[in-house]
């Protein structure tokens, strides 16, 4: 046991007494106390669980244990040699109050003692001397005479023996010596013969012991010693079992999930009272399915209902229970079980339930025999085996099981049906809410600068699981050290951010002068769009965070926006879409401003995303007036009904709606794409027009990024103050430095 598992002991209150022995003396401030430790005794089976522990601590850390340690306690000293000192000239006050008469009985009582003493030893002696003598004359006249002949006829025979083996000794050594007579009986006797015979047999053996010999010495060092039983232990299910709840995980390290942890307190209320359940009547829930996406915490709300009730957890994998031997994944099914219901109340966890728990096939066609095979036997054995134990004839009372997956489709339905799994969770991504919460929680363990402001990235994070956020707090403070900042700062934070979803910056790419500005004056128009959009016509769209043209990942350039609230996505007016609709334009719209009809193909996504979105305004949403009756077909009406490839209506319209049969209207394709076309254009030239007022602005920003590689929406606004519409483009040439603003110099001191 070491310190810290004593500590977490002694907090619980599982230390029952505690041993002590003196420091022994080490090397220099190296010394170092015994102790053993008694724990209190677990309820269930004493054979699984050790209740007593040896501890060795150095003295500094053995003084911090007794210190905090109040329980019962025993010291065991070292033997010491005590010093002679000497002694007071004075007598003692205590002797000195003892009266002379008492000095005087004291002396009398000790010469009757005496006297008693001698009497009772003179007896003693007399009856020590009789029985002495009658035990010599016993022996000497009466047991002698009788045992006489036998120790004769025994010295006889063993002098017999001693002689025979002495004549075998000199005639093996009297011909040839002992090298002949071992040739002798390894010709004449069969040995050659039989050595002979065990050749093939000796080679195969041998062969077999290098091999294990091999296979033993590449095991890795924290493997255990080769055991002749472990072919017992196979079949035992190999869960790792914490008795005491301790994982080390409680409800307030989940964030980000209120709606499944307010479900699972129900659980943890019963595993912490069980008797109060069973008095109402009430059956808990007998399974719990954790279903969500991978990292949005299920195993980590799975170790918190275990932590919070403090009761044994069993924790396995559902690829554990699949073996090459058939019956081995059902016997570690019923030992788990088994143990589990020893120890109740307890919880058993199964994680990625569907490598165990798949849907079965069965044997229903000729075309599906070959596959199912002995693996398919086996998991179907193995599952049947867990539904017995979920809601069989001897149902685990007090047993709570747990299992998550990611991919509930694959799962069989006799295990999902009520009795079974009674409660099934689903475990979303975060809100920005619960990202926020998420990312306080990681940030927490780390060094961060009090200028980060997370709920911003939590804002803009959408999607993101708290797997992902706790992976954004490690790479951000990766690139603090890598940049040697002594804390965490906003720049680490864009950084680890840009990682995560673009990738690291390129180095091998540079682009010229001219590859530059075109990137700079998509990006910005796209941008400054979005500003001018909030600014005069009170648009709810997203306003710009920051913008660099440093390569990243498959990126050229990016472009990153401030997220709106949830509820703007939900309910989309048609302004709004019309708004996001020009913002998309503006990459095109400010290339034409400053180069004219000379356009790149630096803005083709975001023309793609722009006649997605009008194709959606006028078709799926329906927005755009007048509003034309499509003529579809009732949407329930959407399976195939033949076999074999499309023949006609494919990548159009159609797949859109998922729809399989012709509309009424065979010229809708051609409505829709007039109409869209028409949509498009007007929203163009009003982003053209709405930029050529803003020319000095745009022109303005486009040097001042070329210089800076990266930008803010900050800097945006700052120069849309400065350069107000209708600004002179000679004032904008005038300028000694155009590449450089005031604003980022302030900010660059600060």
């Amino acid at each position: 046991m070491g310190f810290e598992d004593f500590k977490k002991a002694m907090k619980s209150d599982k230390v029952k007494f505690l041993t002590s022995k003196e420091a022994t003396i080490g090397t220099y401030a190296n010394d170092y106390r015994d102790f053993v430790v008694d724990l209190k005794e677990i309820p269930g089976e004493k054979s699984l669980h050790r209740t007593k522990w040896a501890m060795r601590l150095y003295e500094n850390e053995a003084q911090t244990l007794l210190e905090e340690y109040t329980g019962p306690f025993y010291e065991i000293e070292r033997q010491m040699a005590s010093s002679v000192g000497k002694l007071p000239e004075y007598p003692h006050p205590v002797a000195s109050s003892i009266s002379s008469r008492m000095m005087v009985e004291l002396g009398m009582v000790t010469a009757v003692m005496a006297a008693a003493a001698v009497v009772v030893g003179g007896f003693l002696a007399s009856a020590l001397f009789a029985v002495t003598s009658f035990i010599f004359v016993a022996t000497v006249y009466v047991a002698w005479p009788i045992a006489k002949p036998f120790v004769k006829l025994f010295l006889g025979i063993i002098f017999s023996i001693l002689e025979g083996v002495w004549d075998y000794v000199v005639d093996i050594f009297s011909d040839g010596g002992l090298v002949s007579k071992f040739s002798e009986f390894y010709t004449f006797g069969g040995v050659s013969a039989s050595i002979e015979m065990l050749k093939p047999i000796m080679l195969v053996l041998l062969t077999m012991v290098l091999l294990v010999r091999f296979t033993l010495s590449r095991r890795p060092k924290n493997f255990r010693k080769w055991d002749l039983w472990q072919g017992i232990d196979f079949s035992r299910s190999k869960a790792e079992a914490r008795v005491d709840g301790s994982t080390g995980v409680k409800f307030s390290d989940v964030a980000g999930i209120d709606e499944a942890v307010e479900e699972l307190q129900e659980l943890v209320r019963y595993l912490k009272n069980p008797e109060l359940f069973d008095k109402m009547g009430i059956k808990p829930p007998h399974g719990v399915l954790l279903e969500g996406a991978p990292g949005c915490g299920k195993t980590l709300v799975a170790k918190a209902i275990a932590g919070e009730a403090g009761v044994p957890f069993y924790q396995m994998a559902g690829s554990e229970f699949v073996e090459v031997l058939v019956g081995v994944g059902s016997a570690r099914i019923r030992d788990l079980f088994k143990r589990a219901k020893v120890n109740k109340p307890s919880v058993i966890f199964i994680d990625e339930i569907d490598a165990l728990a798949t849907r079965r096939q069965g044997i229903f066609k000729e075309s599906t025999d070959h596959l199912y095979n002995a693996a398919t036997q086996e998991r179907e054995t193995t599952l049947n085996q867990l539904l017995i134990e979920l809601d069989g004839f001897d149902t685990g009372k007090g047993v709570i099981f747990l299992a998550a997956t990611n991919r509930r489709d694959l799962l069989d339905p006799a295990l999902l049906r009520p009795g079974r799994f009674d409660r099934k969770i689903r475990i979303r991504p975060p809100n920005a809410k619960g990202r926020s919460e998420i990312l306080k929680i990681h940030a927490s363990k780390v060094k961060m600068s009090d200028s980060v402001d997370l709920s911003t990235y939590a804002k803009n994070l959408p999607g993101w699981t708290g797997a992902k956020l706790a992976q954004l707090v490690q790479e951000a403070a990766l690139v603090a050290v890598r940049q040697g900042h002594a804390a965490i700062l906003q720049s680490d934070m864009d950084d680890a951010v840009d990682r995560l979803t673009v990738g690291p910056k390129r180095v091998g790419i540079e682009l010229g002068h001219q590859g530059q500005c075109r990137r700079a004056t998509t990006e910005l128009g796209v941008a400054m769009t979005s500003h001018l959009l909030r600014r005069y016509e009170n648009a709810k769209v997203e306003c710009c965070d920051r913008i660099s043209i440093v390569p990243r990942g498959q990126t050229l350039s990016q472009l990153v926006f401030h997220r709106l609230d949830d509820e703007s996505y939900m309910f989309e007016r048609l302004p709004q879409l019309m708004h996001r609709l020009q913002v998309f334009l503006g990459g095109r719209a400010a290339e034409e401003v400053i180069y004219g009809r000379d356009t790149s193909r630096a803005s083709v996504s975001y023309l793609a995303d722009a006649s997605w979105l009008a194709r959606k305004i006028i078709t799926i949403w329906n927005l755009e007036n007048p509003m034309v009756i499509h003529g579809e077909p009732p949407p329930w009406r959407k399976k195939v009904r033949f076999v074999g490839p499309r023949l006609d209506f494919e990548g159009s319209l159609y797949d859109d709606y998922d729809l399989i049969e012709p509309p009424i209207n065979f010229n809708l394709d051609d409505q829709v794409a007039q109409r869209t076309e028409k949509l498009i254009c007007d929203m163009y030239g009003r982003t053209v027009s709405l930029l050529k007022r803003h020319h000095a602005a745009l022109l303005k920003a486009v040097k001042v990024l070329l210089n800076q590689k990266e930008i803010s929406g900050e800097a945006i606004d700052y120069i849309l103050n400065n350069y107000p519409p209708q600004t002179r483009l000679s004032l904008l040439l005038e300028e000694e430095n155009p590449g450089t603003l005031p604003f980022l110099q302030k900010r660059n001191r600060e």
